[in-house]
């Protein structure tokens, strides 16, 4: 069992109209209990995990440094079956800021590639995976390639606007690297 600080476990399990993760990012950054904050995060209780990562979000705001030591064990916890999407949309989310750990590239870029094709997916999550594979592609081409052509055969009219946003959004992002990439190569 996780020890719970007592602003921890009265703000994640109270109710969401007096949940303020900025707040309680900012007692979590001045105590230095992110080791507490991250445990909770891989709580099994889907509310408590959730606000917990959603919290982390804003911690990382306030300092990243904090946060940094723990991306590999937010990354694995991606593995997991029957996440609460916010804990996806949430660790997502901080890797649209920061770069993934080169080792790990690999087992994220397999990850948001398949929750950019569910369609049943949350549309932050899509959009969001949508984001960082691009982050981690953009020193290989080969790899801006493929994202392109997965993101031309996603069925367009279906998608909702953020996610046709997001798609239009980043093609463009690619299409300017490869003009300019083009443009450097002559």
């Amino acid at each position: 069992m996780v020890k719970r600080n007592t602003y921890l476990s009265v703000d994640l399990i109270g109710n969401i109209s007096s949940f303020n993760p900025k707040r309680i990012a900012q007692h979590v950054v001045a105590d230095n209990s992110m080791n507490d904050l991250v445990k909770l995060c891989f709580d099994k209780d889907q509310i408590i995990s959730s606000r917990a990562t959603w919290i982390l979000r804003h911690c990382f705001e306030l300092d990243k440094k904090m946060v940094i030591p723990y991306f590999d064990k937010l990354i694995d916890n991606l593995k997991h079956e029957y996440l609460h999407n916010g804990v996806i949309r949430n660790t997502l989310r901080l890797f649209q800021k920061h770069a993934v750990p080169q080792k790990k590239e690999s087992q994220m870029l397999d990850m948001c590639y398949g929750y950019v094709k569910d369609s049943g997916q949350a549309i932050a999550v899509r959009a969001f995976a949508m984001t960082v594979i691009y982050n981690i592609s953009l020193p290989y081409p080969e790899l801006l390639l493929e994202l392109k052509s997965v993101l031309n055969h996603i069925n367009y009219p279906e998608e909702s606007a953020g996610i046709k946003s997001r798609i239009k959004n980043t093609l463009n992002q690619i299409e300017k690297l490869s003009i300019k990439n083009h443009k450097l190569l002559s």
